[in-house]
């Protein structure tokens, strides 16, 4: 053999060599036998030809080429699968798109169904989309920046208050609130010092009084006892009766007083009856014109004399004319 043909042989066998290592690189068995099955997805971000198709985590198959289809402006991609693997025909057999990683590297993983009929290759299998982690925590970003954003003049204007307030220029600010409370403090500090002596004879006091009641605390406990005794005994007395004999008093009075009201009996006569009323105030009007006339003269009325006269009577009386009463 000729060195040429060596070189020759030596060179392709060296091509072959670098293609199958490049293809079992990216995960191609050029000597698997496979059948090809089309998948149709809306958008396909991170998925690359030779990225792994599996089925529960088991590697079936690979990405083995993606077109656009021009009319309905999606992406067709084309799985190549083991050629002993039967994926049922139904509407629950889903070629499912989702993400590996936070970097958006999808894969394509088949959920199998349930039929009695089986896809052929080149059928095309139903789909689905799965959002990436990325997108999830985006999705639920975006209004919590949203409402950051329309905070953010809010906050602003809570911090110039802020360094308002801590502001020693402010008059009223912090920094005052803290000077006044320094003082304040020192002023009570000053006022302790001062009556030192009158809060530790108060304090003693208490402790005098603290102890006293402990000293005294069986002679306490015997006078609440006493105390409950009296209460006992004001509980146990006959209060039932007494206030039942209340009641029956009050109401008698009050049927006294509808009997005055009614005009019944003495009483509700003077009350009610105005001629009887008008009759006994002129009686007493006579009543006390008669006596009056008794302390005047009372020759009229009295006559002690045995041997009087009827002119003496009109001496007297002639002599009370002329006096003028």
């Amino acid at each position: 053999m000729t060195h040429q043909a060596k070189v020759g042989i030596f060179t392709a066998v060296t091509l072959v060599i670098l293609v199958v290592g490049f293809y079992f690189l990216k995960g191609v068995n050029l000597f698997e036998r496979t059948n090809s099955y089309y998948a149709v997805y809306d958008r396909v971000d991170g998925l690359y030809k030779s990225n792994i198709v599996e089925i529960d985590g088991f590697r079936v198959g690979i990405v083995g080429d993606m077109q656009r289809d021009p009319v309905s402006r999606k992406i067709v991609v084309r799985l190549d699968l083991d050629k002993n693997l039967r994926i049922p025909k139904s509407d629950s057999t889903i070629a499912r798109l989702f993400s590996t990683d936070l970097f958006g590297t999808k894969k394509i993983s088949l959920i199998l169904g349930y039929s009695d009929e089986y896809y052929e290759s080149g059928d095309t299998i139903h789909t689905s989309f799965k959002k990436d982690l990325t997108e999830s925590v985006g999705a639920q970003i975006d209004p919590i920046i949203t409402d950051v954003k329309n905070m953010l003049p809010t906050i602003d204007s809570t911090m110039k208050g802020i360094n308002w307030l801590v502001d020693k220029r402010n008059p009223q600010g912090l920094h005052a609130t803290i000077a006044a409370l320094k003082n304040t403090v020192e002023n009570v500090n000053t006022l302790i010092d001062a009556n030192e002596v009158v809060l530790q004879q108060t304090v003693r006091n208490v402790q005098s009084i603290t102890a006293n009641i402990e000293r005294n605390n069986a002679e306490l406990t015997r006078i609440i006892r006493n105390f409950g005794s009296v209460s006992d005994s004001i509980q146990q007395a006959n209060l039932k009766q007494t206030i039942e004999n209340l009641d029956e008093t009050i109401a008698q009075l009050n049927n006294l007083v509808a009997e005055v009201n009614r005009g019944k009996g003495t009483l509700g006569k003077i009350v009610k009856d105005e001629g009887l009323y008008t009759r006994l105030d002129s009686t007493a009007a006579s009543l006390e014109t008669l006596l009056r006339d008794i302390k005047a003269r009372p020759y009229r009325y009295i006559n002690v004399s045995v041997f009087g006269s009827k002119k003496r009577e009109e001496r007297i009386e002639k002599k009370y004319n002329e006096s003028g009463k």
